[in-house]
């Protein structure tokens, strides 16, 4: 064990032509030169293949491998050890062999940070191998070149750290704890306190003493995601009871999961609340399996008991979602409309942190969906906003220019001087080209508007959201009744817009169906998305929902809004 961590401190260091780990009596970790791992045990009396295939591989399918890496047995033999391909390992042995081999390796929010050792030069990792090692799949090989371009072509280099995508993990990797930690392998001085000491007594030299509450009239309920909730009540109300995992901390693991809070104001006096209600002195010192109280009244509706009539409702309405939805077929987009919106821009730059504009990065992300639309589809693009002096060129470069000369693509141009207008003029516009083009005989399903954002908001969080238009939360009816609004050709020729109820449950479930389908987009590219809630309907701050007005009061059938990642999270 401390050769390979030398070896990973220091990857040039040289290295024997055989590795042997002893796990038990029975098992060890071999890694020869020119060979894959293999865990080699000793079967016990009466064991044959399938034995084996069975208790090591969980899949007794596996015995023609195993038969395959011991050639010279016909049969397991008592004494005789037996070679099983750590690529064919069942999940719990699989993942002893990675501890063992890689003891660098962790589990990170979006995957699974592996350091590529190569002990015996390079090709002693693979692509395909660690592949088939990490996801099951020796095919995923070129998705993890493409997740790591920094590679070699030759492969993998010494002391290199790869990241294998979640989506793609086999369970058991994914199933392990996330550790807060930049990717040099050290705490990420940009997270807060919780996230870089994890709330595990046993990793604390001098716990906080707290009391174990019991939960009174207690039971468990299923839930959707198959989370593991109790239910009670005690002098202060109801609530719900989750026990913290080792590597889990009451901000992200709680607030965030279950409440839906996501701004670093309220997820703090949300977890301050909570640690009251359930008797938590020191929120960083969280001992492994402590029962977190939480007040039903700050649960999200899918995590409420059985039978509460919020979660009844919610049930109710993602049902009913299921009979709006048309799935509408373009081959390579042909007749598709795409309205592309970038947000903020002029004087409102969105956003700020550590001197990056959201304004900036949204454009530019705007520019290059644009371009690849265009250059791989036939979709018809549009766009609400345009830069000045940038119009859409792409600039290779990974540090941009922040300037103010954005403006909209009104009639006239609108320079973005006044936010509140910039926000109005948006949807204005966007209706104006929606409602031209369903003249023209555009199909509703066929028109898409997407507005692109990134957020600011606490620090544990990250990876991408989609927010999509609630039914419920959008008028009947609206316009905007201003002087500044006039001169402007859009809002002239439709100065309120009417919202059937009908239509509003179409949008919402369009729209859902394109941002699941955005967010496995993602997940499948190896790209961070929001661990908890991708896809949403409404903004949450404190105990107010709202829809932003982009998606509030737009014509398009298929609304989005797209947060591309949190600028606070480093």
């Amino acid at each position: 064990m401390i050769i390979l961590l030398l070896l990973a401190v220091w990857p040039d260091a040289a290295f024997s032509t055989v590795l042997q780990i002893r796990l038990s009596r029975t098992e060890t970790v071999s890694w020869a030169q020119g060979a894959s791992p293999v865990l080699l045990v000793r079967p016990k009396r009466g064991d044959g293949w399938y034995a084996l295939a069975k208790r090591y591989c969980s899949n007794p399918k596996r015995i023609a491998q195993l038969r395959a890496a011991n050639p010279e047995l016909k049969a397991p033999l008592r004494g005789v050890r037996v070679r099983i391909p750590a690529v064919t390992l069942a999940g719990r042995w699989r993942l002893k062999v990675v501890r063992h081999l890689f003891p660098v390796d962790r589990r990170v929010a979006d995957g699974w940070r592996h350091q590529v050792l190569n002990p015996f030069g390079p090709g002693s990792e693979t692509w395909p191998w660690l592949a088939e090692l990490f996801t099951g799949r020796a095919g995923n090989a070129r998705l993890l070149r493409r997740v790591n371009p920094d590679s070699p072509r030759s492969g993998p280099r010494r002391g290199q750290l790869l990241l294998i995508p979640e989506s793609r993990l086999l369970r058991v990797f994914r199933s392990q704890p996330v550790r807060e930690e930049d990717h040099r392998g050290g705490p990420d001085r940009r997270t807060p306190v919780e996230s870089t000491r994890p709330a595990v007594a046993s990793h604390s030299a001098t716990p906080s003493p707290a009391p174990t509450p019991t939960p009174a009239q207690a039971h468990v309920s299923r839930h959707p995601r198959n989370v593991p909730l109790r239910y009670g009540r005690d002098r202060h109300g109801a609530y719900a009871v989750y026990r913290l995992k080792a590597g889990e901390a009451l901000y992200s693991a709680v607030v965030v999961r279950f409440t839906g809070q996501l701004h670093a104001a309220e997820v703090n006096a949300t977890a301050h609340q909570i640690a009251r209600r359930s008797g938590i002195r020191d929120v960083t010192s969280i001992p492994a399996g402590y029962p977190v109280k939480i007040p039903l009244d700050l649960l999200l509706p899918e995590y409420l008991p059985a039978g509460n009539p919020r979660r009844v409702a919610w049930e109710a309405g993602r049902q009913s979602l299921k009979r709006y939805v048309r799935v509408v077929r373009a081959r390579k987009l042909e007749g598709v409309q795409v309205i592309l919106d970038a947000g903020h821009g002029g004087c409102d730059t969105g956003a700020v942190v550590d001197g990056v504009w959201e304004s900036t990065y949204a454009y530019d992300l705007l520019c290059r969906i644009r371009a690849d639309l265009k250059r791989r589809t036939r979709a018809t693009v549009w766009t609400t906003i345009e830069d000045r002096s940038r119009v859409y060129r792409i600039p290779h470069r990974n540090i941009l220019r922040e300037d103010r000369d954005q403006f909209l693509l009104t009639h006239p141009p609108f320079l973005l001087e006044n936010s509140t207008t910039g926000v109005h003029l948006r949807w204005y516009l966007t209706n104006s080209i929606v409602l031209n083009e369903r003249r023209k005989g555009v199909p509703p399903g066929k028109i898409v508007f997407i507005s692109i954002h990134a957020d600011s908001l606490y620090r544990g969080v990250r990876g991408s959201m989609v927010y999509v238009p609630s039914r419920y939360l959008r008028p009947a009816s609206f316009g905007v009744d201003r002087r500044v609004m006039r001169k402007f050709r859009e809002y002239r020729q439709h100065p309120r817009v009417v919202l059937s109820r009908s239509f509003k449950a179409r949008a919402e479930a369009s729209s859902r169906r394109l941002a699941v389908q955005i967010i496995r987009s993602l997940k499948s590219s190896g790209l961070a998305v929001h661990r908890y809630e991708p896809v949403r309907d409404s903004v949450l701050r404190g105990r107010r929902r709202w829809v932003p007005a982009v998606l509030r009061y737009s014509l398009a059938q298929n609304a989005i809004l797209i947060e591309s990642a949190n600028l606070a999270n480093q």
